[in-house]
Formats: C-alpha cells, sequence, structure tokens
C-alpha cells in the first residue's frame, strides 16, 4: 500500500479521539423511585464526576473507528498499486487545407489522422490521457491538457483544416511543452516534415497520411472595372499541378442575385438570399493546360458579388472564389494655389493620378499661406497643404533663405517615401518659433516640410511647405510628383470604406467608418458570425474558409468584401506522403502521469466502507431503536 499524501495519516489521531471519549465520560447512578413527580424539584447531581471506565466494546464505538480509519486512509490517499497512473499521449494535428483532399476511393488525410487518433485512445484505455493541439501560425489547445480519451471525440468530429500553408514549427513547441518528460508525441499530417524547422526528435513519432494527387485550384483572382466604358473584368490564374492537360467546367454565379445591401436590414437580406438562389452567369468548359494559365472573363459593371468555380477535384476549397467589384476611393482636390508656376506644376502633378477629381471643399486643399486667411479652420474632413512664407504665429521672424542641403528626411513617414531631394534648391525658407511645426523635412536648423499640432478647432492633419514655389526647382525634379502622389495617397486611404475589397485568407482587412458606429458591429460570413470593435477604424484578420464577408452595423449591412484561399503551395498534392518516421520512447510510456487515488479500488472500497460505517451507526443510535419506558404506575428508574 502507498500513499499520496502522507501527512494525511495524522487524521488517525481520530480514533484515540474516539475511544478517550467512550473512556471519559460522565455517568449517574441508577436510582428506582416511585413517579418522577418526586423528584421534579431535584437537582441531578453526577456520582464523583468523570471517570474512566472499563472501555465499553459497543457496535457504535467499532462503527465510528472503522468510519475514521477509512476517512483517513481516503485523505492520505492510499493505494494498492505503486501508483495510480496513466499514459499520456500529447497529438499534434496539421490543420493545412490540403488535410481535406479526397482520393480516388473518398478518403482524406483527414479522415485518416482520426483514425489513428482513435486507436490510439483505444491504446492508452480508460485511464490514458491526451492532449490535442491544432498547427498553424498560432497553434491552439482543443483537448485537453491531459484530458480523458472520451473527452477527446467530440473535438475530433467537428476538426475541419482550414488554414493556409504553414510550418509546423510553432505547433510543435507547444506540443513539446505539453508533452514534458512524461509523456509521448505523435504528429499527425500529409507530408514530410521539411528536416529544418520541423525535425522529429527520438521519442516522437510523424506519421504522414496523404497520398500524391493531381489537382487544379484558382491560386489568383482579380476583379476591375473600367470607369469610362462601363466594362468589368474578372481575371483567373489556375494551376494545373499535373504533367497533362484537363477539361473543367467553370461557372461563374452572381452570389445572391437579386437583393440590394443599400439600406437593407440583415434579416430582410437573408429572406431575399434565401428567396433568390444565385444567378449564373456563365457556364463553359475550358481546357487547363499543365503548370499555370489565366482566364478573363468579361463582365457589366456594377455587378453584384460574383462566384467563380471549377468543377470538383481532390481539393474543393482551392475550386473557388468570390469576388467583389472594386469601388474606386475617389480624392476631391481644391486647388487654391495662385496662378503660377508652382499652381501648374501641381495640376500637371494630379492629372497623372487615378481617382482624383476637382472639387470643393473637397478632401485634400492645397492653399498658399501668404494672402489666406487661415485663422478659420477648414471644413471638417479637409487636409491642407500650405504653401508659401509662413506668418505670425507660425514664423518668428528672420531673412528667407536658399538652401541647397543636405536635408534631413524622415523617411519612415509616408508623405517622404521615395522622396530623396537630391539637386533640389529649396527656396524662400524663414525660421519657424519652436514647436510650431513637427519636423519631416529639415535644412540645418530650419524645417522645410512639418504637420501642424491638432486644435479643437482643426482636428485634421495640416502640412505646411516652407517654401516658395515660383522660385524652386523642386517642381521640375521627379521628387515633386512624388511627393504629390504620396499626400493624395495618404489622404485616399483615410476614406470611408475598405481598404480593398478582395483579400486573400490570413491578411489583415482595415474598414474606416464615416463617423462613429451608432450600433454594434459583426462579421458575417455565411454561418461564421463575430463582433467586431465598435471604433471608426475597424482592423481583423480575414477568416478561413473564405467566402462573401458583410460587415453589419447592427442589422444594416455598410460593406461586403470577398475573402479567398488562394494559396498556390497548399494546392500541390503531389509532396504528399504516407509514411511513419521515428517511434515512441517505449522507458518514455512507462513514466506515468498520476491519475488520483479515485482510479485504485481501494479509493472505492474504503469510501463504501466509511459511509456504510457512519449510517450503520447512526441508525444504530436513531431515537426508534431505544426502547420505550413502561409508565409511572408500573415502577421506573432515573
Amino acid at each position: 500500500m502507498t500513499f499520496a499524501a502522507p501527512l494525511g495519516l495524522l487524521a488517525l489521531l481520530a480514533i484515540p479521539a474516539i475511544v478517550a471519549i467512550h473512556l471519559l465520560r460522565r455517568r449517574f447512578p441508577v436510582r428506582p423511585i416511585a413517579g418522577l413527580f418526586l423528584w421534579q424539584v431535584a437537582h441531578d447531581v453526577p456520582d464523583g464526576g468523570r471517570r474512566i471506565d472499563k472501555l465499553p466494546w459497543t457496535t457504535s464505538l467499532l462503527l465510528e473507528c472503522l468510519a475514521a480509519l477509512a476517512l483517513a486512509l481516503i485523505i492520505a490517499g492510499a493505494t494498492l498499486a505503486p501508483s495510480a497512473s496513466s499514459e499520456h499521449i500529447v497529438v499534434l494535428l496539421d490543420d493545412s487545407v490540403s488535410m481535406t483532399a479526397v482520393d480516388s476511393g473518398g478518403e482524406s488525410p483527414r479522415a485518416r489522422a482520426l483514425a489513428r487518433v482513435r486507436d490510439e485512445v483505444k491504446r492508452i484505455g480508460p485511464r490514458g490521457r491526451i492532449t490535442l493541439v491544432r498547427s498553424g501560425e498560432r497553434p491552439a489547445l482543443i483537448v485537453g491538457p491531459a484530458a480523458f480519451g472520451a473527452e477527446a471525440a467530440s473535438a475530433l468530429a467537428a476538426w475541419t483544416p482550414q488554414a493556409r500553408q504553414h510550418s509546423l514549427a510553432a505547433g510543435l513547441r507547444l506540443a513539446r511543452e505539453l508533452k514534458g518528460d512524461s509523456g509521448s508525441l505523435l504528429i499527425l499530417s500529409d507530408r514530410r516534415p521539411d528536416g529544418t524547422s520541423e525535425r522529429v526528435v527520438p521519442g516522437e513519432t510523424w506519421a504522414a497520411a496523404g497520398v500524391p494527387l493531381p489537382n487544379i485550384g484558382i491560386v489568383d483572382a482579380h476583379r476591375s472595372v473600367n470607369e469610362d466604358t462601363k466594362q468589368g473584368a474578372l481575371s483567373l490564374t489556375v494551376r494545373n499541378y499535373s504533367d497533362a492537360a484537363a477539361r473543367r467546367m467553370l461557372r461563374v454565379t452572381v452570389v445572391g442575385s437579386g437583393f440590394s445591401t443599400a439600406g437593407a436590414s440583415a434579416k430582410a437580406v437573408s429572406r431575399t438570399k434565401e428567396s433568390a438562389p444565385d444567378k449564373e452567369v456563365l457556364a463553359r468548359n475550358v481546357d487547363v493546360p499543365a503548370g499555370t494559365s489565366n482566364i478573363s472573363i468579361p463582365l457589366p459593371a456594377a455587378t453584384p458579388p460574383v462566384r467563380a468555380s471549377l468543377s470538383d477535384d481532390a481539393l474543393l476549397p482551392d475550386n473557388a472564389v468570390v469576388m467583389v467589384e472594386p469601388r474606386p476611393q475617389i480624392v476631391a482636390v481644391d486647388d487654391r494655389l495662385k496662378d503660377g508656376r508652382g499652381k501648374a506644376a501641381l495640376e500637371k502633378a494630379l492629372g497623372a493620378l487615378a481617382g482624383v477629381v476637382q472639387g470643393s471643399p473637397g478632401h485634400l486643399q492645397f492653399v498658399d499661406t501668404v494672402g489666406a486667411d487661415l485663422k478659420v479652420g477648414p471644413t471638417p474632413g479637409v487636409w491642407q497643404a500650405r504653401f508659401g512664407r509662413p506668418e505670425a504665429p507660425l514664423a518668428s521672424g528672420g531673412t528667407p533663405e536658399d538652401l541647397i542641403g543636405p536635408f534631413v528626411l524622415e523617411k519612415r513617414h509616408p508623405l517622404l517615401q521615395g522622396v530623396t531631394l537630391g539637386g533640389v534648391v529649396w527656396t524662400g525658407v524663414v525660421p519657424l518659433s519652436t514647436g510650431a511645426v513637427h519636423p519631416l523635412a529639415s535644412g540645418g536648423d530650419r524645417a522645410l516640410i512639418g504637420t501642424l499640432a491638432t486644435t479643437a478647432g482643426a482636428a485634421d492633419p495640416a502640412f505646411l511647405f516652407n517654401l516658395d514655389l515660383e522660385r524652386t526647382n523642386l517642381i521640375r525634379s521627379p521628387d515633386w510628383p512624388i511627393l504629390i502622389s504620396n499626400l493624395v495617397e495618404m489622404r485616399r486611404r483615410e476614406l470611408p470604406g475598405p481598404e480593398r475589397w478582395n483579400y486573400r485568407v490570413g491578411e489583415w482587412v482595415r474598414i474606416r467608418f464615416d463617423r462613429q458606429p451608432a450600433a454594434p458591429l459583426r462579421l458575417r460570413m455565411g454561418t461564421f458570425e463575430r463582433d467586431l470593435p465598435g471604433t471608426r477604424l475597424v482592423e481583423f484578420v480575414a477568416p478561413a474558409p473564405g467566402g462573401l464577408a458583410q460587415i453589419l452595423e447592427g442589422d444594416q449591412v455598410r460593406y461586403e468584401i470577398g475573402i479567398n484561399p488562394l494559396d498556390e503551395p497548399e494546392g500541390d498534392l503531389r509532396l504528399a506522403r504516407t509514411e511513419t518516421l521515428g517511434k515512441f520512447d517505449d522507458d518514455g510510456r512507462k513514466r506515468a502521469i498520476e491519475s488520483g487515488p479515485g482510479f485504485d479500488p481501494l479509493f472505492w472500497l474504503l469510501l463504501a466502507v466509511g459511509t456504510a460505517a457512519m449510517f450503520g451507526n447512526w441508525w444504530l443510535l436513531s431515537p426508534r431503536r431505544v426502547p420505550a419506558r413502561r409508565s409511572f404506575s408500573e415502577g421506573g428508574s432515573a
């Protein structure tokens, strides 16, 4: 017999305590009387106080001692076996989408991996412990740690590999930490380890359950629209992972045709989708040669989101994409510069940019600092670019200077990306007040370009160009169109709406709202739904498996974006293998995981004995077991 908590044996002191209680007791003498009414005013006084009598070996004493013994052994963790233990196995599941590829027999690596896990659960028995880890860039624990085998059944049934191609290195690190020194590690994948970040160490088993298969998948997709011709196009890049050409059926359908999200509630959209199935736009056979090929499909402008799909093959997730027509972000520019060389150079630079129109007040204003009424801030939501000699309180006084360099640039700022100012003569530079601007470009101790501090009345960004546009050669240098383009693109990125309209799974999605959301934000994609932070700028990772994603504000659909796998390495099933590398350490299997005394038969025996003893003692001393007293007329004793 062994004890998991030897200090628990101190509970055995309860046995001598029970014996002492039975030895040291107050005993009243027996007095025969004719009636109890004669003793109503008398006081019962014990004869001689406490005394030690001969130990009465009663049934009650034996039951109490037996119950105390059983409970003390339970507290001490008494077991009959040397240790109550079980085997612990940690399983790392490859969560790559290629695990769902189906062979000619209708079986996938996922199915073979599940069968292997169930075999391991049967091998380790009901006492065995199992830990399931799902691989990924952020590996996750889906069962455990050290759970019973029966707990893994539901998690295995719900496991559906959906991740893009990734290394199992992060998952291996987590699995090895959970395994420790007392478990076995089993890696289940459809391929061999890469031999660098993925290595099998002694005592581990890598079981590859894949089968090499030919496959055709869509590895890239683009959707565009020409605003002038009102004609759109869908371009698909298709990869044939085999040495022979193949024919596939290509279908293009409008997703949820017949509904518009503008001003429609989520419930209304859902009802419309149910009543209006996808409308087929195109269905034709295409010959896909070995290697990479392109397919272009014309689409009318303003066509709702479309789904392009190829006929089924080994790997289904890479056979279809959902593409949303991009809506160009138009930047309205308000040019308020005075006539001259500077204004002409600005108009030329803006004319070379796409998605730029003239408008007032616009999204971006170009103004002269000289003669303009800058005391009145711009319209909210309008950025300003100020050119010329600053006036008080920005200028500190002094003579303007012309600088030829060297210039110090804050290269990390998006306004100056690609700008060098090589060979530029920066003219009309005046000293600025300390702290007036945050300098982005400077020459000596003078700021050339800077951002103005925001105030309560002007919360939008404003840039100061300490420059005389009429005399500088900046407007004839290659840096001028780059500078203007950077400024316009900075403003474009801050316009409401998604940065892009189509994403790959795993990419960051950024959506900016024109105001603070008035209702909770949610992301819905098929049956998948999750809450989003209720801020003007929403960021999240495009979730797998992809599809048409809707961003809802309350019950209203604000934006729709397309999310697609588009994972070229994962579609190549020719590298799949079926083999086993390494084996479990036999000594490692014998290192047990403590399962507690509850798994030893002695625990249940002691629990039954202790419970029976306490219940029996209670039943024995119950008032209904005491004999009835005789009546006063028959005489009695006190």
